[in-house]
């Protein structure tokens, strides 16, 4: 079974800690100040560790702060670097045309199972093994089944090294998978502040049925209505709700540090929720990138799936029980779905579940 390799093999725990140990000797600086560097500075923060300085690529847009590597010479003599952005081999390629003779270590971290508290270890995989099976036996090309096996390999291991030779940039619309109508009515959950919405648009050419874009957190939703607005954007919208199985108000812990706005019965304020089968019955492609509620968003849809059978575009990664509590989910009720998995950044997060007819 494809799973025992993936068991057996040793994992990097052991090792990360020991480099979080020498880490602390001398100072660390941190190279990329992208998305990803604030989940790094989080992960070093988790162990008493703190960036000295950070510093980009001439031409790169940065916060207040960031230098350059020369500037960093500069200030220090010895320092350790940590990789601070997602592609961390375009990084070490980088980094090998610098002059290094100060830097003592250049490490780098796939943070993002640590910072989402998603737990699963060796003993979860086979307590699920049957499971786990069913779904790489449902997927229909050798990529899916790569990247399935890649993801588990690095949540086990924390190498995301084998996650880079799968990863794709076309999320939501990679070519081969997904292909658009002119009458497409497109469900985004999770629209976010529109970068879902300005790729639909440029894929479509403007020509479409209608994006309803649901975002819970009112200054984000604001920003969605300013996008469209701006851009004259025709049969948008934005529908300040998340996504769930029925309709409700559930409570809701708004974003802070690297966390993501999410429905959370530990959070201090409240949110509304509603179905797709509610609101957009119409649904063709539906997306959902909920922060963990995509099972109860899909029951929320079943009739809408039953009935139009879209094309779906559902994270994966947000919770461990996703990676077979969904697929399985969905193939209960359309059993001809075909599935289809992509990774979408070269570290753990950012894995779609695409099912078509």
């Amino acid at each position: 079974m494809f799973l025992d390799e993936i068991v057996a093999a040793p994992g990097r725990a052991e090792a990360d800690i020991e480099a979080l140990k020498a880490l602390k000797l001398l100072p660390i600086v941190l190279y990329g100040d992208g998305w990803y560097a604030p989940y790094v500075r989080e992960y070093l923060a988790r162990f008493g560790l703190k960036a000295a300085a950070c510093f980009v690529d001439d031409g790169f847009t940065s916060t207040a702060g960031t230098v350059s590597f020369a500037e960093i010479r500069r200030r220090f003599g010895k320092f350790n670097i940590v990789i601070a952005f997602a592609d961390f081999r375009l990084a070490g390629k980088k980094l090998e045309q610098k002059d290094r003779g100060q830097v003592a270590g250049v490490y780098f971290f796939d943070v993002m199972g640590a910072l989402l508290n998603y737990v699963i270890d060796r003993a979860y995989v086979e307590r699920h093994k049957e499971r786990f099976g069913l779904v790489h036996e449902m997927l229909c090309d050798e990529l899916s089944r790569k990247t399935y096996a890649a993801f588990l390999t690095s949540k086990l291991g924390g190498d995301a090294g084998h996650l880079y030779e799968v990863w794709r940039k076309d999320q939501y619309f990679p070519e081969g998978i997904i292909g658009l109508s002119d009458r497409e009515v497109f469900v985004d959950g999770g629209a976010y502040t529109g970068d879902t919405l300005l790729t639909f648009m440029r894929k479509t050419n403007n020509k479409y049925g209608r994006y309803d874009a649901f975002e819970p957190e009112p200054e984000n939703a604001a920003r969605l209505r300013a996008l469209a607005g701006r851009r004259r954007f025709p049969d948008v919208r934005v529908i300040g709700k998340g996504l769930w199985k029925k309709a409700a108000v559930l409570r809701f812990a708004a974003s802070e540090g690297t966390s993501g706005s999410a429905i959370s019965e530990t959070g201090s304020t409240s949110v509304e929720v509603e179905s797709i089968d509610n609101v957009s019955p119409d649904a063709t492609y539906i997306k959902l990138d909920v922060e963990g509620a995509e099972l109860e968003a899909l029951k929320g849809a079943a009739e809408t799936i039953k009935r139009n059978r879209p094309k779906l575009a559902v994270c994966l990664y947000h919770k461990p029980g996703d990676l077979f509590e969904i697929p399985l989910f969905i193939k209960s009720l359309i059993p001809e779905y075909r599935f289809y998995l992509r990774q979408h950044q070269p570290v753990s997060c950012e894995l779609v579940l695409y099912a078509v007819i």
